[in-house]
């Protein structure tokens, strides 16, 4: 019954009967000190009127016999008149006091004793008596003289007298010695009391305590078994089971622990699928391969295999993301059945897969590279829409190319990106070279505030016209002039700007600088046009064109005062997307060069389709071309070629008088490299005049 009570009501109830017996014990000692007091200040009234009276009684007799004395001495009549009246009025006095001390017995509050009665039935007989011994000793003084009298009261007077006294003396101890018998009896009274509240006390000090005790384990014991239950979810046991409460505040509590216990529970099985899971194509993710790589034995021997999915982007901005989340589910469910027991398949992020394949060497992740190859070369229809999906694989072995799944998993994703740099199927880590060095990837860490700091300075190297001598072009190069490390090379940072993007927020740097320098130029009368390096990323970027057409708006320049080169490599990334943003910049009137031209895969049919206006060829063609046949063919090929279709050719990295010569008699219209000028800051490259030639 206590149980199923709520909380407040137990606490009100102990409450109430703890005050009710408070209450009771303070009423009945209340009553019992009343009751006593009454009863002493009646019996102390009683008794110190019987002892007064007693007292008087004995006082007035013997100042009579005082007086009685005296008139025996006294031989004056007149003298004994007065006397006698004095010993009248001490004698009525002590028999008024001996009748009111018998009405003070026959009224107290308490029967009196029969030694009381005794006592004073004695002392009136004494005190007759005495009367009677005065009176004749009084009488013999006036009719035979003093001394006669004298002799009366020496004989019998003076016996009463002493009778008297030692009577009224005797009733006075014997009232005295009642009166300490009452207040013992007090006391004993007053002690029972006492020892009735005493007891009283304790046994509503004992019933509070129990009755407490009770409603206290009513309640610890649940919430002890509460906080048991909430430790053991705090610890992660979540299987305890919760005890079932009432319908109080505790069971509440115990409710709402099993509700939350229930939510905690199914909130960690999700969180746990979450955290060993990819959510898009119910493969494992890279945290569940780190664990299984930590899982296996020291001594083994494998490859870990990252995937990455060609043009996914592509197929995500034409299609939508729906389109592109089921095509990442069907690439898991085409490739999972190529696992053997003990591989794993998992995604890593967007387009990436990885796979881990212990006991496995380099030419068994090769072959398992080419199946996953054959095997996505079936078309894929999604929503009507046919697929045709190719990726790229990167290779690493472990242990030789590292000994933990991040390094390995590292290692594997930068041989996938050289491999499609490379317009490789597939690269093994061993191939595509060492990984940046830590002061490199430091540089890539300062890059951002070198930006910002102004750090980034602009080079230029000049394309000389071969026929006319003159300087109309010239290609700007992005130098950084670190404040600590001095000139650093831009082949240790632009690489890895180009990887991290951060090479999409240099451009327009370079862009807003290098137009800023030709409308200096223009406004001094020099027509030299700068030409700017695009990467792959700012093909990519198509708000590139809406940037360019402001640049030259702000700057108040031609479009035909500025060039944009593009690397075969650049149009491979997205050839789509990147003659889409060609065909908007040569729309503006910008002048587009194909740079490196034969170090890449373009074919001829590109410069067919591609609205460019010069083609430079690259300087391992250029090099020695004087005195190789072959670099000779396909130079002079290219410049025929060049000019059929109405481009001007550049010949890049030339680096001797011959290379020179051989140029100029062939018809290479301009000319860049060591052999005319190295790149110049913008101070030397305004000063610098071009050689004859």
């Amino acid at each position: 019954m206590l149980n199923s009570m709520r909380i407040g009501m137990r606490l009100a109830l102990a409450f109430a009967l703890m005050l009710a017996l408070l209450v009771a014990v303070a009423a009945l000692s209340l009553s019992r000190l009343n009751r006593l007091s009454t009863v002493t200040q009646s019996l102390v009234d009683v008794q110190v009127q019987k002892q007064y009276l007693a007292h008087q009684a004995n006082q007035h007799a013997l100042t009579a016999a005082n007086q009685l004395l005296v008139l025996l001495q006294t031989s004056d009549r007149t003298r004994r008149i007065g006397l006698y009246q004095q010993m009248d009025g001490e004698l009525d006095a002590a028999d008024l006091a001996i009748t009111r001390l018998d009405k003070a017995l026959a009224e107290a509050p308490t029967p009196s004793t029969s030694s009381e009665k005794a006592q004073l039935s004695r002392l009136k007989a004494l005190r007759r008596a005495y009367n009677d011994r005065f009176y004749q000793t009084v009488n013999l003084i006036e009719q035979e003289g003093p001394e006669k009298a004298r002799q009366q009261f020496e004989g019998s007077t003076r016996q009463a007298l002493a009778a008297l006294l030692d009577g009224t003396r005797v009733l006075s101890d014997t009232q005295q010695q009642l009166m300490r018998d009452e207040l013992w009896q007090l006391r004993q009274a007053e002690h029972q009391a006492r020892m009735l509240v005493v007891s009283l006390s304790a046994g509503a000090l004992f019933l509070g305590v129990l009755l407490a005790w009770r409603m206290a384990k009513s309640i610890t014991r649940p919430v002890s078994e509460a906080v048991g239950v909430a430790e053991a979810i705090a610890r992660g046991d979540l299987g305890r089971p919760v005890p079932v409460g009432g319908r109080d505040e505790i069971g509440k509590l115990l409710g709402a622990l099993r509700v939350m216990r229930d939510a905690i529970s199914s909130r960690e099985a999700r969180i746990l699928r979450l955290a060993y899971e990819d959510d898009l194509t119910g493969l494992p993710n890279r945290t569940r391969l780190v664990e299984v790589f930590q899982a296996l034995p020291a001594d083994t021997r494998g490859a870990v295999l990252v995937f990455d999915i060609n043009r996914f982007s592509l197929i995500n901005l034409a299609l939508g993301q729906q389109v592109g989340d089921r095509l990442l589910r069907e690439i898991g469910l085409r490739l999972s059945p190529l696992l053997e027991e003990g591989q794993w398949l998992v995604r890593l992020w967007a387009d990436q897969f990885a796979l881990l394949l212990p006991g496995a060497d380099l030419p068994a992740a090769q072959s398992l590279g080419e199946q996953m190859a054959l095997l996505l070369r079936a078309p894929l229809m999604l929503d009507q829409q046919r697929l045709d999906v190719e990726g790229t694989l990167g290779i690493a072995l472990f242990p030789q190319d590292g000994q933990d799944a991040p390094t390995l998993l590292r290692r594997a994703e930068l041989a996938a990106r050289t491999a499609k740099a490379r317009r490789r199927q597939w690269l093994s880590f061993a191939e595509s070279g060492a990984e940046p060095a830590h002061a490199e990837l430091s540089l890539m860490g300062e890059m951002r505030e070198a930006l910002a700091r102004g750090e980034f300075v602009l080079f230029y190297q000049p394309k000389v016209d071969l026929r006319a001598g003159g300087v109309p072009s010239a290609e700007a190069l992005l130098r950084w002039q670190h404040p600590e490390r001095g000139l650093v090379p831009p082949g240790r940072f632009i690489p890895f700007a180009e990887q991290t993007g951060f090479i999409r927020e240099i451009t327009p740097w370079l862009l807003d600088q290098v137009m800023a320098h030709a409308a200096a130029w223009r406004r001094t009368g020099r027509t030299t046009v700068p030409s700017v390096n695009l990467s792959a990323h700012d093909l990519l970027n198509p708000g590139l064109a809406d940037l360019v057409a402001g640049l030259l708006r702000r700057y108040g320049l031609a479009p035909d005062a500025l060039c944009l080169e593009i690397t075969e490599s650049a149009l491979m990334e997205d050839p789509a997307q990147a003659l889409a943003l060609l065909d908007r910049l040569a729309g503006l009137g910008v002048k587009l060069s194909i740079d490196d031209y034969g170090s890449g895969q373009a074919s001829l049919g590109y410069l067919k389709t591609l609205p460019v206006h010069e083609l430079k060829i690259d300087r391992v063609f250029v090099d020695g071309v004087d005195r190789t046949p072959k670099n000779a063919a396909i130079v002079r090929s290219t410049i025929l070629l060049c000019h059929e279709l109405g481009l001007s050719v550049v010949a890049e990295g030339a680096e001797t008088e011959a290379e020179l010569a051989w140029l100029g008699d062939n018809g290479c219209d301009l000319v860049q490299g060591y052999v005319l000028a190295r790149p110049m800051a913008l101070e030397q490259f305004l000063a610098w005049q071009p050689p004859a030639v």
